[in-house]
């Protein structure tokens, strides 16, 4: 049971790609999110923040993830008190042809307030030099007790050039 609650393509430049309430209830537990693009700029990395249980505001603080990048490294990171999830952190995506991005994203538990929201995400990317990576990752908010509206994703540097996104929710049962 996936429904579908919003989609969106983008072909001019735009600096984020936001998930509010209007898509985010009571309705779903939990949710999943896709999306391919490319950077404006070479090499920035993607990252995301939840928005606040009023769902006017992104929440800049508490937030603790664990990557790893598969291939000829195997490097990982782990970190705490990080005040967005970076989702592109190991290898970013360059904005040439044959490069760019492709993402899943579980949104876990956002509607929770005993349990700590949490995604977890897969994404193949190709750098600046048309080298393939894969990263899979999982961060989450420190504190349980907060409800989340939704999140925002955006770059550290430069914009999306273009993008693709389907927003699903998952039936509860």
């Amino acid at each position: 049971g996936l429904t579908l609650l919003s989609s969106g393509s983008v072909t001019s430049t735009t600096s984020q790609i936001q998930i509010t309430g209007t898509q985010v209830s009571d309705t779903y537990e939990h949710y999943r999110f896709y999306l391919s693009g490319k950077p404006t700029n070479d090499a920035p990395s993607m990252n995301l923040r939840f928005r606040n249980s009023s769902n006017d505001g992104l929440i800049t603080s508490g937030y603790s993830l664990s990557v790893k990048r598969l291939g000829a490294t195997n490097d990982q990171l782990y970190s705490q008190s990080y005040n967005k999830i970076e989702l592109t952190n190991r290898v970013n995506s360059g904005n040439d042809a044959n490069e760019g991005f492709n993402l899943v994203l579980d949104f876990m538990s956002p509607r929770s307030n005993s349990v700590p929201t949490v995604c977890m995400w897969h994404v193949t990317n190709a750098s600046t030099t048309d080298t393939f990576t894969y990263q899979t990752g999982a961060g989450r908010r420190n504190d349980g007790t907060e409800v989340h509206t939704g999140f925002t994703i955006y770059f550290s540097a430069g914009d999306f050039a273009e993008y693709e996104y389907q927003f699903y929710g998952l039936q509860k049962s």
